[in-house]
């Protein structure tokens, strides 16, 4: 039952409708105890037990109306659970899509995308069933259960005791199937977000793929995949199978000895044929919500493991956990300081080490050294995706840690080696630079960029969409559409990491002459080798082996 209390709490801003929904719980029991009379009385007069013939009528009408309103209140019942189940849905959905984008790059490496897509679009469902199986069929059927024994109890007491001698055996198969069937289904679980997995590589590499030709490969690694997650699938089915058989067993041996005592208390003429009727209408609304319940334990393990895989996720604490001081922003510019910073990814192999460097407002710095030297790195500590192990950052001599990350993250732009497109129209992706941008401060960021006279050739100009499944541009145009977003941001610390390192020649005369204007007065970090990028810098520095060597001036041109 660890389920429970996550569950409720998602589901609180709807207490009002539960309420509701609980309330209708009772109406609809209530209903289902009368259904059963007027048939009794209609069979009894037929039998002349009853002397009143005459009001087969109108006990035939009771019928219907019994039937019409157990039908109508379970119908309004289940439209509100349901209801209820979708908006805790959403909500749990939220949740997790805004941790999503909360993760660091640190996290992120550890969990293949696929499993992250699964989660957050599959495995949440299991709050919704959690919800409205979980909760509400246990509430409903253990509703039905206590107002079914006392009603029966008052008709027949011994065939009351026979019925209710197969909740023992229930339960114990419940308890012994139970840990298996969560087990199973976790497993099962796992298997399919690993063909989640690789499909999203597959489409993610899929240019890879077919270059190397290792599409025989990858379908064979992915139908090992397939057979594991069916041979998965099939154990827990399996498991259910016989399950569901057991429970079918006992209420099946319930009911024979309700009909056989039953039988034998009618010839004796201690009931009538109606009231055994009724009894055993009621025996069927007995073990309709007791079925319920045993089938709960499949449905319920299978959406404790759902559910266990994303609260483990949400229940992740942040280890970067935002400061409240708004990061500063001075007329003069922003001064940074890297003091005795240490980082590692894994403690045994440090990636910096008493790393110290100081960037003066306006200056620019550019970082040389070996591939994974930690360069990168470096760069993702400014803005917080990383944090040090040791030593501080400091904004304009304020620890990172002090300030707000939200606040911090406005006043940085970021340019990256590959620049990355949203799927959606030219003008939205320069526009996600900065909130509430207008047309026209989106083209005069685009002509700052040098990307104006080729995005007026697109087919449909800023309007044109682009990024997966659109119009194909080269990396220099989506790179300049890149620096778009930076110079429509206007944060004073800009970082660059290898912005020209894909282009040819011509591309990345356009991109630095872009970069050149963009740097003009902001705090710039860059990570660079070729000389058309460095000339620019105001110092060099040389990171090797974790620490950093200035290396001789150069100074922009």
């Amino acid at each position: 039952m660890k389920w429970l209390i996550p569950t409720l709490r998602i589901y609180r801003p709807d207490a009002p409708r539960c309420a509701a929904a609980l309330g209708l719980v009772g109406l609809t029991t209530a209903a289902a105890v009368i259904k059963p009379w007027p048939l009794a009385w209609i069979l009894d007069a037929l039998s002349g037990r009853s002397g009143e013939t005459h009001s087969i009528t109108r006990w035939t009408l009771a019928l219907l109306g019994a039937y019409l309103l157990h039908g109508l209140l379970g119908a309004a019942q289940q439209n509100l659970v349901i209801s209820l189940g979708l908006r805790g849905l959403q909500r749990i959905r939220h949740q997790v899509f805004e941790r999503l984008l909360r993760l660091s790059p640190r996290e992120v490496q550890g969990t293949a995308a696929g499993d992250w897509i699964y989660r957050a679009t599959w495995d949440t469902y299991a709050f919704q069933t959690l919800f409205t199986h979980g909760i509400f069929t246990g509430l409903t059927a253990g509703a039905g259960v206590i107002a079914m024994t006392v009603v029966m109890a008052r008709i027949h007491l011994p065939l009351t005791a026979v019925a209710l001698a197969t909740v023992p055996p229930l339960l114990l198969v419940m308890r012994v199937f139970g840990p298996r069937l969560q087990r199973a289904a976790a497993h099962a679980q796992t298997a399919d977000a690993g063909i989640a997995t690789a499909v999203q590589q597959g489409v993610a590499n899929l240019s890879l793929i077919q270059a190397f030709t290792r599409e025989s490969t990858l379908t064979d690694a992915f139908d090992q995949q397939a057979g594991e997650a069916f041979r998965a699938r099939r154990h827990q089915h399996r498991s259910e199978v016989v399950y569901l058989a057991a429970v079918a067993a006992i209420l099946a041996a319930g009911t024979a000895g309700i009909v056989a005592l039953g039988s034998r208390e009618v010839t004796a003429g201690r009931l009538t044929l109606g009231e055994l009727l009724v009894f055993l209408a009621y025996l069927a609304q007995l073990y309709e919500p007791l079925n319920q319940l045993s089938h709960l334990g499949g449905t319920l393990s299978t959406a404790q493991a759902s559910a266990q895989r994303v609260l483990e996720w949400l229940d992740t604490p942040d280890h970067s956990a935002s400061g409240t001081t708004p990061a500063p922003r001075p007329a003069t510019g922003v001064d940074l300081e890297f003091t005795g910073v240490g980082f590692a990814y894994d403690a045994s192999r440090p990636v910096l080490q008493g790393l110290h460097l100081r960037l003066k407002p306006g200056e620019i710095v550019a970082i040389v050294g070996p591939s994974g030297a930690g360069k990168t790195t470096l760069l993702q500590l400014i803005p917080r995706f990383l944090e040090p192990a040791s030593g501080q950052v400091r904004w304009c001599g304020l620890d990172l840690k002090s300030l707000d990350r939200e606040s911090l993250r406005k006043q940085v732009s970021w340019v990256l080696q590959e620049p990355l497109l949203l799927s959606a129209t030219v003008a939205e992706n320069i526009g996600f630079g900065r909130d509430g941008a207008t047309r026209a401060e989106i083209e005069a960021a685009a002509h700052a960029a040098q990307a104006h006279e080729f995005i007026v050739r697109l087919p449909q100009g800023y309007d044109t969409r682009v990024g997966d499944g659109s119009a194909r541009l080269s990396v220099g145009e989506k790179q300049r559409i890149h620096l778009a977003r930076a110079f429509l941001k206007d944060a004073p610390v800009l970082l660059l990491d290898e912005p020209t390192s894909a282009l040819d020649g011509e591309s990345e005369l356009a991109v630095m002459a872009a970069v050149q204007r963009l740097t003009q007065g902001r705090t710039t970090l860059m990570v660079a080798h070729r000389p058309e990028t460095l000339h620019i810098a105001h110092r060099v520095v040389r990171l090797e082996g974790g620490v950093l060597i200035e290396e001789p001036a150069h100074g922009p041109r």
